[in-house]
Formats: C-alpha cells, structure tokens, sequence
C-alpha cells in the first residue's frame, strides 16, 4: 500500500491557548453537570500530577468522575457547546490557515491529544481535522463508567498512532508528513515526520529537536 501523508497535532497550546481540561469542568459546573466540590477534586489531582507526573490517568478520573452514569448522547452534546461557548474561542488564530493548508496538499491531520475522548471527539465538527486520538473515557451500555484509559501522553502518542495505522493498514509518508506540537512529551511523535514544528515551544521541546521549525503563533 502506497504509504500516506499525515500531519500529526498535539491540542492543548498547541491548536488552542492553554489546557482544555479545566475549562471543560468550569463549563459543566456553570451547566449544572458537575457539582462544585469537582473543583477540590481537580486541584487535589493537579498537586498529585506535579509530585508524580505519572498519574496523569488518575487524575483525570478524579477531575471528571462526574461523568459517571452519564449517556454518551448527553455529553456529546454537552462538549458540542462548550466548544462553541468557550474553546473555540482559545485556538490560535494562526493555527485553522495550517490545517487547511495542509489538508490541500492532500495529508490527512490527525490530532494526538492526552485530552479526553469526552469532548475531543466532538473536535472534527469545529476544525478541518480528519482523526482525533486521545485518552479514552471508557464507556458501557451507552454510558459512561468513570474509568479512563492510559494516557495519551508521550511515548503513549506514538503507540497509539501505530495501532490505529496498523488496523487500517497504513503506513506513513514520513518525507511528506509534518507533525506539530509544543511540549517535550510530544518529541516522539514529532520525530515520525521529516517536518517536526514547534508551536510557541517550551524549551526542553527546543532542546529535544533543534532543528525543528519553530512558529510563534498567535
């Protein structure tokens, strides 16, 4: 099979200003489906993650353990709106050009994201995106559970992405692909293109690949 061209983007600070996590919990408290004390819960998660950068699993169970018992239909929904009240409103202006860009010359853009499924899903409806891969919030008979699965952080990204290629039978066109990011955990998955571009980067990210193409976007 003819290998594809892809353009591989991480979300948060990279397509949007900030982490979209935090927002989503503030948005479904102001719509009543989240009670306030969630906000103890995510600041208890956040103070763990700093101690122990490798409980970002758990601490997005914590933040949203709300969504337990909830139907899938109702949150769709739900992120739909928050996507038109309040995120779209945090992409860069900078970064829908590049996606169409891209889409012309014929790659297909995948957003690789540690955010959860819940709401990213929903994403392709506001952005001209093709996949989204992310942290996975587990569901059963049309409702959610509570449990969510590993996260889609780091090394994590690049596995992902080979299990969704390899049940599609796909492979990359790493001279025509392109990948986008801002933090040091994206570098692996950066480093399956030629075109590693560094989104207003953090300096580690910089020092992993430099000589990545560094974009200041606004």
């Amino acid at each position: 099979m003819t290998p594809t061209a892809f353009a591989f983007f991480d979300f948060d600070d990279t397509l949007a200003k900030g982490d979209s996590i935090f927002p989503f919990l503030l948005y479904c408290i102001k719509r009543g489906y989240a009670p306030k004390i969630q906000l103890f819960k995510a600041a208890a998660g956040f103070l763990r993650w700093k101690i122990q950068p490798s409980s970002g699993r758990a601490v997005k169970e914590w933040t949203l353990s709300f969504i337990k018992g909830r139907t899938v239909e109702e949150m769709d929904e739900l992120s739909r709106d928050f996507f038109r009240d309040v995120q779209q409103k945090a992409f860069f202006e900078d970064a829908a050009p590049e996606l169409f860009r891209l889409r012309e010359l014929g790659a297909k853009i995948v957003i690789v994201s540690a955010s959860s499924d819940l709401y990213m899903k929903v994403l392709p409806e506001f952005l001209p995106i093709d996949v989204v891969i992310s942290t996975t919030c587990a569901v059963a008979d049309g409702k959610y559970t509570g449990k969510i699965g590993k996260n889609c952080k780091g090394e994590e990204k690049v596995r992902r992405i080979n299990a969704w290629l390899k049940e599609r039978g796909l492979t990359i066109d790493k001279e025509h692909s392109a990948g986008y990011g801002d933090s040091p955990s994206d570098a692996p998955m950066l480093l399956l293109t030629a075109s590693p571009n560094l989104v207003n980067p953090k300096r580690k990210l910089v020092k992993a690949i430099p000589d990545g193409r560094v974009l200041r976007w606004r």
